[in-house]
């Protein structure tokens, strides 16, 4: 409430309130099948069946059965219906021997249907409903922002925790965890890459992006481990010196030495053409992004390490973990949470940049933001093809920028 009291905020507030609506209520408001429908007799819920089952299973409805195409939902015989706003499916060409349906100015009614069939802000050149793909745009966005901002923090908390609070001479590890680390890394990597190949061929793409990754941080973190059975032996039992904050600022420095399109680019053409999907481009929008988040953690925990809080916990005893976790890393969460906004603005443009070059899911063409402005280079005189996306990403941006500035100045 006290933010909705700021008469600046309120219009970023609605921006992200509009956002919000479209991405959770997608189904509702642009869906191709009908919501509601009654056939003999019986009720039956087509649109909102993929919140409870896949809508490709059958019916059991002789009728609906023969109907699974999104299309021809739009001239099946039924006693009563209720479609969505936008009864088109983003992504969904529609089918109509009208080739001026391909380019079709906004109001437009589909040929062959009834007058609430409309287009209400017409369709791109390859015949894509242009609101059904700006209110799927919404819910891309929305998914991409968050989980990439979240991995982004994840992976910069983790290493900006350790640059900042143990610094150069801080941190120590015995020898034998350093060398069976090191040692076990190329191991590591190798069973990733067979796992990768292995999901790609059996589970898919999403597994082929998560599993490889699993298998990595398990193996390396398991001969990280194994290190302590061998301290026994004098020389590797001996600790040594780690410098944590060298290591993570020089691997900062390679990441930030590189644009973030340029790198997501170069390793999005690695990939498969089925592995391109929407997690994939996530998770490297995602460990592309850390940087700025480690950066400002260490900056926080070199200031909070020195106070006196801190060197009155050392003098009660408390373990160096504990206090990070427990004392030192909450405080300097409190300002990070600023960068949040700014990251999660920085992770739409991102997906939105890549969709527009092509990379991506092959399905969800026509059903993003970037993928939409895409279609319209080549009619740019079609105006309702370029202005809705572009302006979703615009204010959407613009406004999640305005709220970082507002959590900055309440610091």
């Amino acid at each position: 409430m006290q933010w909705w009291k700021n008469k600046q905020l309120r219009p970023a507030l609605w921006v992200l309130g509009t956002v919000l609506f479209f991405a959770i209520g997608r189904d509702i408001l642009a869906n191709g099948r009908p919501l509601y429908c009654r056939i003999d007799g019986k009720s039956y819920f087509p649109g909102l069946r993929a919140f409870w089952k896949d809508p490709a299973l059958p019916y059991g409805q002789p009728v609906l059965d023969s109907i699974q195409q999104g299309f021809l939902w739009r001239r099946f015989e039924y006693e009563f219906a209720v479609f969505a706003p936008v009864p088109f499916n983003a992504g969904e060409r529609p089918m109509s021997p009208d080739t001026t349906l391909l380019q079709a100015c906004p109001g437009t009614v589909h040929p062959g249907s009834e007058r609430r069939f409309r287009h209400w802000l017409g369709t791109d050149v390859t015949g894509y409903d242009v609101a059904a793909g700006v209110i799927s745009g919404a819910r891309i966005a929305v998914f991409t922002g968050a989980m990439a901002t979240g991995i982004a923090f994840a992976i910069g908390l983790t290493l900006g925790a350790f640059a900042g609070f143990w610094g150069d001479n801080r941190l120590r590890v015995r020898r034998g965890q350093i060398i069976t680390f090191l040692l076990g890394l190329p191991f590591a990597w190798f069973y990733a890459s067979t796992i990768r190949h292995w999901a790609v061929v059996r589970d898919g793409a999403v597994w082929s992006v998560f599993m490889p990754v699993f298998v990595f941080a398990g193996l390396a973190v398991l001969f990280f481990r194994t290190g302590k059975a061998l301290q026994f032996i004098p020389f590797f039992s001996k600790t040594v010196l780690f410098p944590a904050d060298l290591l993570i600022m020089r691997l900062a420095e390679v990441f930030t030495s590189v644009p973030g399109l340029v790198a997501i680019v170069a390793f999005a053409a690695m990939l498969q053409d089925q592995t391109q999907t929407l997690w994939a481009m996530t998770i490297l929008i995602g460990a592309f992004s850390w940087p700025g988040v480690a950066l400002f953690i260490r900056a926080e925990l070199l200031r909070i390490r020195e106070m006196e809080y801190i060197t009155a916990a050392r003098g009660m005893g408390l373990t160096e973990w504990r206090i990070l976790y427990r004392h030192a890393l909450p405080n300097a969460l409190r300002p990070a949470y600023t960068i949040l906004a700014f990251g999660v603005a920085g992770a739409i443009l991102l997906e939105a940049s890549l969709s527009f070059l092509g990379y991506g899911d092959a399905g969800l063409q026509g059903a993003t933001w970037g993928s939409l402005l895409r279609n319209a280079r080549s009619s740019p005189q079609l105006w309702w093809i370029s202005v809705p996306p572009g302006l979703a990403i615009c204010l959407t941006i613009l406004a999640l920028h305005r709220i970082g500035e507002s959590l900055s100045e309440r610091r």
